[in-house]
C-alpha cells in the first residue's frame, strides 16, 4: 500500500489528469469569466509559433535559442556547432516549449485571467531599467528607447508583462489549491528511510560448463529466430554526379593581386580592438560623483560604495569601446589612463564615477597573418563559381535530352557508382560512403530503378544528380560471410540460457524451503548478508549495479530474484523491511516537504501546458525559425508543421 500511495502522489497519469482538471475547471469559468482574446493583441507577422492571439517572432526565437545554446555549452564545456544542435532537434524542442508557454498564456487570457492595465502599468513603473538615472524618477522616454534597442514597442512589453503577471497569479493559485498533503510527504520519508535486509550470494560464469562449437543447423535455426535483428535492409547500387565546390578548392589558384585587394579591404575588422576593464558607478548629482571617485581612488569595495549611494556598480571585463552601450561614457573611459579615475563622467543618460581598472591594447593584423585564410576564402568563391558554372552545363544537356552519363561528360565530370548501400549509406563492410550525403541518400532511395535524376541543389556550391542502377531486396546474410560472428553470438546466448537455467534451479530450492547457504553451497560461493539498505543511502550500493538495487526495493519480504552482478549472477533473497528511525523521519517529513510540494505543482503546470496546447491551434513555423538562425533550412528536417 505504501508503494501505491506513494507513486500516485507522482504518478505521471495522475498528474496529467489533475492538469486536463485544472483545465477543465478554467473553461467552466472558475478561473474568473470567460472572454474573447485580446482584439488588440499583436501578432508578429514573422511568428515561429502562433497560438491563438499569441505568438513570438523569429526574433526572440533566436534569443531564446542562443541563451540556450550558451547554457548547454557551459554544461558541456565545449563549443556545440549549431547544426549538431539541429540534427538533433533541439531548435525543435525549443519550439515545442514555446508553443506549450504560449499556448498556456492564449488559455489564462480566454479564461479571462488577465491582470488590468492599471496593474500592468504599475510593474512597468517599477522595471529598473524605466528609471532616470539623474531624477530617479520613471522615464516613459528612457523606457521606450530601451524597448526600441530590444525590436519591441511599449505595446508588446506591455502584453509580454500581462502574460507574465497572469501566470504567475495562476502559479500561486495553484500552490493554493494544490498543497501537497503531509501523508505524501510522510509516505516519501517511510520509504525513503526504511532499512532491508538482504542474503545474496554470487553465481559465478564457472559455475556452468561452455556450450560446444555449433553445427551449420545452429547457426541456420539463430537465424531464423534472429531475423529481425540480422536481416540486411534493402540496399541499392547508384550512380553519383556531383559538382561540389568543396572537392574543387584545392584545386583552385589565387592571384597574389586578389589577396591584396580582400586585405585592404578587411584589414579594419580582422585587427584586434583594444579592450578595457571599467567600473562604472551611476550617481546623481556631481558631488556624488566626486565622492564616489575619492572612494574609487582609495581601493574601497565598488559594491559598497554604490550600494551607499542606492546604485548597482556595472562592470565591463575585457570589452571593446564598441560594447559599451552609452557612447558617451565609453568615449570618456577609452580616454582615460590604466588605474585612472574620473567623476562626474556624463553619459548619454545620467553621471557616473568610472575607474579603468585594465586596458588590453588591439593589435593590428598584416597580410602574412591573415594570408592563409583569405586564400582559403578567394579558393572557397572560386569553387562555388565553378561548381555552379559546371552544374549548369550538366543540366543544359538534361534538359536537351542527354542522359544522365552523357550530360556529365559535358559538363566534364566522371559519374561515380557505388554499392549496394543503405539509406543510411553503409556499404557492406558497415562503414558509411564519404560522398553519400543525407540529400544524396535521400534522392537515391526515393527514385525508381534505371531512372535518371535530374540536377538537384544541395547546399553554397553543392549540387547533384543520381540514377539508381539497382535495388536489392532486404534478405539475410549469406551463413559463410557471417559465421565467425553468428557461431559467437549463439555461443554468448547459449551460455546466457545455461547461466539462467541454474539460477532458476537454485532459486527454485529456496524458495521451496531450502536456505540461500544450501543453495551457494552447491555452486561453492559465499554468502552475505546486508542489513539496513536504505534508498536515500542507494549511492554507496551502486558498485553492485543497478539492475541489483531496483530488484531489492521492488520486492517484499521473503521474495527470491535474480539480478545482473558485475561479474556473475546475484541470487538473493529479501530477509526483511524494518521501519526508520520514527524521529529521523519526521524531521525529514518537514524538511522535504517544500521541495516535493514543488515538483509536484512543476509537474502540474507542465500537464496544464500539455492539456492548454491541446486545446488551442498551436502552429510552428520550423522553417521560419532555422532562418532566424542563420541556417538553410532545406539541409535539415521538415519545414512548417502544426502542433496538435
Amino acid at each position: 500500500m505504501t508503494g501505491s500511495l506513494r507513486s500516485t502522489a507522482r504518478n505521471p497519469v495522475a498528474v496529467a489528469l489533475m492538469g486536463v482538471l485544472v483545465l477543465v475547471f478554467l473553461i467552466l469559468g472558475v478561473g474568473g469569466g470567460g472572454r474573447f482574446p485580446d482584439a488588440f493583441r499583436t501578432v508578429n507577422a514573422d511568428a515561429v509559433v502562433t497560438a491563438g492571439g499569441h505568438s513570438m517572432s523569429s526574433r526572440d526565437f533566436k534569443r531564446i535559442f542562443d541563451q540556450q545554446k550558451e547554457r548547454l555549452e557551459q554544461q558541456a564545456q565545449q563549443q556545440v556547432p549549431i547544426d549538431v544542435l539541429i540534427r538533433n532537434g533541439f531548435d525543435q524542442q525549443i519550439l515545442s516549449s514555446i508553443g506549450q508557454d504560449e499556448a498556456e498564456a492564449e488559455l489564462l487570457t480566454r479564461m479571462g485571467i488577465v491582470p488590468s492595465s492599471q496593474v500592468v502599468d504599475g510593474e512597468i513603473r517599477k522595471l529598473p531599467i524605466a528609471f532616470d538615472r539623474v531624477t530617479g524618477k520613471f522615464s516613459e522616454q528612457q523606457f521606450t528607447q530601451f524597448l526600441a534597442n530590444q525590436g519591441m514597442t511599449p505595446r508588446q512589453a506591455q502584453d509580454a508583462l500581462s502574460d507574465e503577471l497572469a501566470q504567475r497569479h495562476f502559479g500561486a493559485a495553484l500552490q493554493a489549491a494544490f498543497e501537497v498533503p503531509r501523508l505524501f510527504v510522510a509516505l516519501e520519508a517511510v520509504s525513503a528511510f526504511e532499512n532491508r535486509d538482504i542474503t545474496y550470494f554470487v553465481l559465478d560464469p564457472k559455475a556452468v560448463p561452455q556450450p560446444s562449437a555449433p553445427s551449420d543447423a545452429d547457426l541456420m535455426g539463430f537465424m531464423k529466430e534472429h531475423a529481425a535483428q540480422l536481416t540486411i535492409p534493402q540496399t541499392r547500387v547508384i550512380t553519383v554526379v556531383r559538382f561540389s565546390a568543396a572537392a574543387l578548392a584545392p584545386s583552385m589558384t589565387v592571384d597574389p593581386a586578389a589577396v591584396q585587394k580582400e586585405f585592404d579591404f578587411k584589414k579594419d575588422s580582422l585587427a584586434t580592438p583594444e579592450t578595457r576593464t571599467l567600473i562604472e558607478i551611476p550617481v546623481k548629482t556631481a558631488a556624488q560623483g566626486q565622492q564616489a571617485a575619492a572612494r574609487l581612488s582609495s581601493g574601497e569595495d565598488p559594491a559598497a560604495i554604490a550600494k551607499s549611494l542606492g546604485a548597482e556598480p556595472v562592470s565591463y571585463v575585457d570589452k571593446p569601446q564598441s560594447a559599451i552601450p552609452d557612447r558617451k561614457l565609453a568615449q570618456a573611459a577609452f580616454a582615460m589612463k590604466p588605474g585612472e579615475v574620473r567623476a562626474p563622467v556624463r553619459g548619454d543618460l545620467s553621471l557616473a564615477a568610472v575607474k579603468v581598472v585594465k586596458i588590453t591594447p588591439g593589435a593590428a593584423v598584416n597580410i602574412d597573418a591573415a594570408r592563409a585564410k583569405i586564400e582559403a576564402d578567394l579558393k572557397s568563391k572560386a569553387a562555388q563559381d565553378a561548381a555552379y558554372a559546371q552544374s549548369q552545363k550538366f543540366d543544359d544537356a538534361r534538359q536537351a535530352g542527354s542522359n544522365l552519363a552523357a550530360a556529365a561528360a559535358k559538363a566534364g565530370v566522371a559519374p561515380v557508382t557505388v554499392g549496394p548501400v543503405t539509406a543510411q549509406g553503409a556499404g557492406q563492410d558497415g562503414k558509411p560512403n564519404p560522398i553519400l550525403t543525407d540529400k544524396i541518400l535521400k534522392a537515391a532511395f526515393a527514385a525508381q530503378a534505371r531512372e535518371d535524376g535530374d540536377l538537384q541543389d544541395a547546399g553554397p556550391g553543392e549540387y547533384f544528380a543520381v540514377r539508381v542502377e539497382k535495388i536489392l531486396p532486404p534478405t539475410l546474410p549469406a551463413l559463410a560471410d557471417k559465421r565467425p560472428l553468428l557461431a559467437k553470438a549463439w555461443t554468448q546466448e547459449q551460455f546466457v540460457k545455461a547461466l539462467r537455467a541454474r539460477a532458476e534451479t537454485l532459486m527454485d530450492a529456496v524458495r521451496k524451503g531450502g536456505s540461500l547457504d544450501q543453495a551457494a553451497a552447491q555452486v561453492g560461493a559465499r554468502v552475505t548478508h546486508q542489513l539496513g539498505m536504505q534508498r536515500v543511502q542507494a549511492q554507496q550500493y551502486k558498485a553492485m549495479g543497478r539492475d541489483f538495487l531496483e530488484n531489492v526495493f521492488a520486492a517484499k519480504p521473503g521474495d527470491v530474484f535474480a539480478a545482473s552482478a558485475p561479474n556473475g549472477v546475484f541470487i538473493a533473497k529479501l530477509d526483511a523491511v524494518r521501519p526508520g528511525d520514527v524521529a529521523f523521519m519526521a524531521r525529514a517529513v518537514e524538511a522535504n516537504r517544500a521541495r516535493l510540494a514543488a515538483d509536484y505543482l512543476r509537474d502540474i503546470d507542465g500537464a496544464v501546458k500539455t492539456a492548454a496546447q491541446q486545446q488551442i491551434k498551436v502552429t510552428t513555423n520550423l522553417t521560419l525559425a532555422r532562418q532566424a538562425l542563420g541556417v538553410d533550412p532545406a539541409l535539415f528536417a521538415k519545414p512548417s508543421t502544426k502542433a496538435k
